[in-house]
């Protein structure tokens, strides 16, 4: 028997004391499968919260690239440009949603985010409202001007073209102060329309 000998005793061993005690190690391997089994759910719980947790970050990683695209709005269109008005006042109001449904405790961080997407919001919004008027320029200095900034909102050049070609410039200056948020005095002195 030589070394295999204490191997087989304490195998023997080992066998009778399963026999002797199977009924409470049948139970400690259900105990553990059971155990087991809510691990398991626990981290298919946590991978599920993590999901959720994700889809809430894209408005992080949104922010973060708006971050980069303020500093090239200069090369975007007016297309461009209401496109993104649009998703982060959305982003706004997801944020706004949230805030009404949770505890008062997480009030000040709603009101973080909410300032530091609006900070965003005026900065896209002044760039077009800036772009507008600048192009509104170029088309009253030289009628066939064709606008590429205004691809897509063709409309706002057209009325703008309409309304220059008449005698009165009051519809032509309210129209050019409610697009680009300029007062009434500052456009005659752009446009050379002073009375």
């Amino acid at each position: 028997m030589g070394r295999i000998g204490p191997i087989i005793e304490k195998g023997k061993k080992v066998g009778k004391l399963i026999i002797e005690n199977r009924k409470e190690i049948t139970a400690t391997i259900t105990a553990l499968s059971a155990g087991g089994k809510v691990i398991k759910e626990n981290i298919d719980k946590k991978k599920e919260a993590n999901k959720i947790e994700e889809k809430l970050h894209h408005r992080k990683v949104r922010y973060n690239q708006y971050k980069k695209i303020l500093m090239e709005l200069d090369n975007k269109n007016r297309n461009e440009l209401f496109q993104y008005i649009l998703e982060v006042e959305q982003f706004i109001q997801q944020i706004k949603n949230e805030e009404n449904k949770e505890l008062g405790v997480r009030k000040p961080i709603h009101k973080n985010r909410i300032k530091n997407w609006n900070d965003i919001l005026i900065q896209i919004k002044d760039k077009m409202d800036a772009k507008d008027y600048l192009e509104f320029i170029k088309i009253y200095n030289n009628p066939n001007y064709h606008s590429e900034y205004f691809q897509g909102f063709e409309g706002v050049a057209e009325k703008f073209k309409k309304l220059n070609n008449r005698e009165n410039y009051d519809d032509l200056l309210k129209y050019i102060a409610e697009i680009t948020n300029r007062g009434i005095v500052q456009i005659k002195k752009d446009f050379s329309l002073t009375d």
